[in-house]
């Protein structure tokens, strides 16, 4: 083990020989007069309240630079040990906050009663090192605390802001101590001094088990000692529990496996490690004792030292800690303290790591008494090895446990980001670790209603370590990482979705692949994260059975709440392959068939209920995608709705009807949305009626209708109302598109020619993964097969659905055999790509912002075996394609 030496025999011959190696004390010696320790104690004890703020803090940060020299004499020549001298810095804190209240209050003209102030952390144990932030937490008595002319609340934080600007401002003199109050309660929202109401009611609501670690050290330091020592008492129920239970002990542990880093041998053998947080270091000593006493100490009193080293003595005089071990770690305690003051009296910087440079560190080695720097390197390593050996046995667990901390460390607690989480993230390919840190850190403390209970702040940290990995292994875990943010800030309760998690982690690995993967689904989740029971119980949705007495506004929601998730698992199922791409369609189209039947017969009632029984029949019909039943997720639907009836008043009836079917399909209520409805197929398009009239839609497509409407006309396909006017709704199509056939000059490809040649300009394509209208996209096959059937014009020949129509016109002659297949495989790939995509991301896409977990989904759809060769593949695919179409379309050569 280390051993660390005196550098010279005396305090003045010590400091001497440290100039060379510290020039922070050469700084101090060439402007402080050199005085004892207790000189400048005095200084600091003896300023009276009435001094003004400005003269106060030239006092302080004298006598705490006088101080610093003299301790570091002291330490250097071997005549304080370190526990001496960590008492002392802690002394001349404690001095320095006291004097700061009292200036700060004497300037407002206050007096103490009922505030004070309670020292954390190294500060509280008498353990503060050379360049220590002092960790300190106001409160104030409501009911005790006079603020004068403010109210108690508004004074308490001018004062705290007084004492602050006293230590902590850097001025000509320097500064006395940094001064962190975040060990507040929730510091991120409440102000600098806190009601004791309010923070005896955020630890028994939301406090965590690292915060009742940091309570562990707490003493009154500071202002009114008797509301102080009485607010202590009553922490103690909430530190000190008599009896734990299981969730307690096993988020104890868990944060413990978190802090625990597993990186070996390389990570030990570093010759410039961390002290205080690497692997051996200050801290798992610390952690050593803590754990210990947050378990035990509700029922051993005697375990409850403040200090590190008294709880050791404890927990070895009860037998819980061998004498030979705790020894050992009190021994390399004060080794590593040692260190640390030597490494932070060269630049008064709070540094806890050992310089990399070679010069620098034999600098930190010469200040600890080894001249010869391999000598301290290797004394360094030994005493390192032996505190992690004595901290990784602490919890030694029995096989077969998933322990995801494997992967490093991974520490939420606190409110500074671990140097080795952040290192751990990284790893995992975070591009915004401090970010995660943050969050995640604000769901510990309650911020989120799914934490706001104890065991859910304990379920979180047990599932942390594998959803971390999980987002790692999606090749985007920031993404990840913020849909899951939006997921679980949704949760209403965190216990049993996060139990169901910790129960079934191939759940959790769905769950976060998912988020990452396709931010369509992703967002739902976020909005309905009461989906995740769905995938549980992997069984599609009761259709809900809609009674003829349901209101409207019921029926829309019971529907919308069914088609949620249903649509949800279509989309899970087809990302994770446990559907075929090539079959999504189908499920899409008979959904939003289902859909439009149920709202359709919901929006009848409707229309019956207020304006009377209907004047006649009618049908809804699909067109576009839907007609073809090729929709992807996300799709419009694209319909038209036919009425047949004698009556000359039945427009109205059936536009109250039709528009309350475009309601029930398109308006957001608290159950969500369906789909966007587009009409613009209907005759005459937006400038006619919502319902057309039967023989109104017959006289159009004779005598009106353009080539790309009979194109359109091509996938009209009956799905709801009467059943006898959707087959003569049929009839007249194919019969208009025959005529037109008859009649043909040369002008229907003409028309089609121009229109692609139109749409290339208009909506020119936007690369390769551009699987629609780009050259050699789905357009190009749909066109070829439209105007195939036009020509053709039998009603025969005529499918709406664009893989049969391929098939029928392809065994009808009008293609060869190889543009057949070339086509008929250019559709299927394209189409299972396709809903891969929409699924996904939507409809933009390149190829630089696809997750690697992506890309290896649109393989699998494709069965290709890597990226690159379905990109090759694509890429002639889509070039075989347009070089049909131009042949089939008569497109120009340049196209």
């Amino acid at each position: 083990m280390l051993e660390i030496r005196p550098i010279a025999a005396t305090p003045d011959a010590a400091l001497e020989a440290a100039f060379a190696h510290a020039p922070y004390l050469r700084r101090l010696s060439d402007r402080c007069e050199a005085r004892p320790f207790e000189d400048a104690l005095a200084m600091v004890t003896g300023l009276k309240a009435e001094t003004p703020i400005d003269e106060a803090m030239v006092v302080l940060r004298k006598a705490k630079a006088s101080a610093h020299l003299a301790l570091a004499a002291d330490d250097l020549s071997g005549h304080r040990s370190v526990m001496e001298v960590t008492a002392a810095l802690t002394e001349l804190a404690t001095a320095a906050v006291q004097a700061a209240l009292r200036v700060a209050l004497a300037s407002r003209g206050l007096t103490e009663t009922g505030l004070f102030i309670v020292a954390l952390g190294k500060m509280g144990a008498f353990e503060l090192n050379y360049s220590s932030d002092i960790d300190i937490a106001a409160f104030y008595e409501p009911n005790e605390f006079d603020g004068g002319e403010r109210d108690p609340g508004d004074a308490a934080q001018r004062v705290l802001r007084d004492v602050v600007r006293l230590l902590d401002e850097v001025t000509a003199d320097g500064y006395v101590f940094r001064t962190d109050l975040r060990l507040r309660p929730d510091p991120s929202s409440t102000p600098l001094a806190v009601s004791t109401d309010m923070a005896e009611a955020y630890y028994e609501s939301v406090g965590q088990n690292w915060e009742r670690m940091v309570w562990i050290k707490a003493r009154a330091a500071a202002g009114d000692m008797k509301v102080a020592a009485r607010f202590i008492g009553r922490m103690g129920a909430y530190v000190w529990r008599r009896h734990l239970d299981y969730w307690a002990i096993d988020d104890i542990q868990a944060i413990k496996r978190m802090i625990n880093t597993k990186i070996g041998a390389v990570g030990l053998e570093n010759p410039a490690p961390d002290i205080k947080l690497g692997p051996g270091g200050i801290r798992e000593i610390e952690f050593f004792v803590q754990t210990q006493q947050l378990i035990l100490g509700g029922r051993y009193p005697v375990l409850r030292d403040n200090s590190t080293l008294g709880a050791m003595a404890a927990l070895c005089d009860a037998g819980i800690v061998t004498g030979g071990i705790a020894a050992d770690l009190t021994q390399a305690y004060k080794v590593l303290r040692d260190v640390e003051h030597r490494i932070q009296m060269r630049h008064d910087e709070q540094s806890h790591t050992i310089p990399a440079d070679l010069a620098e560190r034999a600098g930190v080695a010469a200040l600890c008494g080894y001249p010869v720097l391999e000598a301290f390197d290797r004394g360094l390593l030994e005493t390192r090895k032996l505190v992690q050996a004595a901290y990784d046995a602490l919890f030694e667990h029995e096989g077969g446990e998933d322990d995801a901390s494997d992967i490093g460390n991974l520490v939420f607690t606190g409110v500074d980001d671990d140097p080795e989480t952040v290192r751990t993230l990284s790893g995992l390919g975070f591009n915004d670790p401090a970010r995660a840190i943050d969050t995640i850190r604000n769901w510990h403390r309650g911020n989120v209603p799914a934490t706001r209970t104890v065991r859910g702040r304990e379920l979180l940290t047990a599932i942390l370590p594998r959803m971390l990995t999980a987002m790692g292994a999606t090749g985007e875990p920031d993404e990840a990482f913020r849909w899951f943010s939006r997921f679980f800030s949704g949760l209403s309760s965190g216990v049993q979705t996060l139990s169901m998690l910790l129960a079934k982690p191939a759940l959790l690995d769905d769950l976060v692949a998912t988020l990452a993967l396709a931010p369509r689904l992703a967002e739902i989740l976020s909005r309905r994260p009461d989906l995740l029971e769905a995938l549980v119980s992997g069984q599609a949705p009761d259709v809900p059975m809609i009674a003829g007495d349901t209101s409207f506004d019921a029926a829309l929601d019971a529907w919308r709440r069914y088609h949620r998730e249903q649509s949800f698992l279509i989309g899970h199922q087809l990302l994770h392959g446990l559907i075929n791409a090539s079959d999504a369609a189908v499920h899409w189209s008979r959904l939003a068939d289902d859909t439009i039947r149920e709202m359709a017969s919901v929006a009848e009632q409707e229309t019956v209920r207020r304006y009377g029984e209907a004047p006649g029949t009618w049908a809804v019909f699909a067109m576009g995608k839907l007609g073809g039943a090729e929709l992807t997720a996300g799709s419009d639907l694209d319909i038209i709705v036919i009425y047949d009836s004698p009556s000359l008043d039945a427009q109205n009836w059936f536009t109250r009807f039709t528009q309350r079917l475009i309601t029930a399909l398109t308006a957001p209520t608290a159950e969500g949305a369906l789909y966007e409805v587009d009409m613009r197929l209907r005759p005459s398009g937006r400038g006619g009626p919502v319902a057309v009239s039967l023989s109104a839609f017959e006289h159009y497509q004779n005598e009106d209708a353009w080539t790309w409407e009979h194109m359109a006309l091509t996938r009209l396909r009956y799905v709801t109302g009467d059943a006898g006017l959707g087959a003569k709704v049929l009839t007249i199509g194919k019969a208009a598109i025959a005529d037109r056939a008859s009649k043909d000059t040369g002008q229907i490809a003409q028309d089609i020619s121009d229109m692609r040649q139109r749409l290339y300009q208009e909506k020119p394509g936007k690369g390769l993964w551009d699987l629609k209208t780009e050259k050699g996209g789905l357009i190009d096959i749909e066109f070829i097969v439209q105007k195939e059937m036009l020509l053709k014009g039998e009603a025969k020949a005529i499918w709406s659905n664009t893989g049969h129509a391929l098939a029928g016109i392809a065994e009808a002659g009008s293609l060869s055999g190889e543009q057949r297949i070339a086509l008929q495989d250019a559709l299927a790939y394209l189409q299972a790509l396709q809903q891969v995509q929409r699924i996904a991301v939507g409809s933009e896409m390149t190829a630089d912002a696809i997750p690697d977990g992506l890309k290896d989904r649109l393989c699998r759809a494709v069965h290709e075996d890597d990226f690159d060769a379905l990109e090759r593949h694509l890429a002639a695919l889509k070039s075989r394609v347009h070089a049909i179409a131009a042949e089939k379309l008569q497109l120009p050569a340049t196209d």
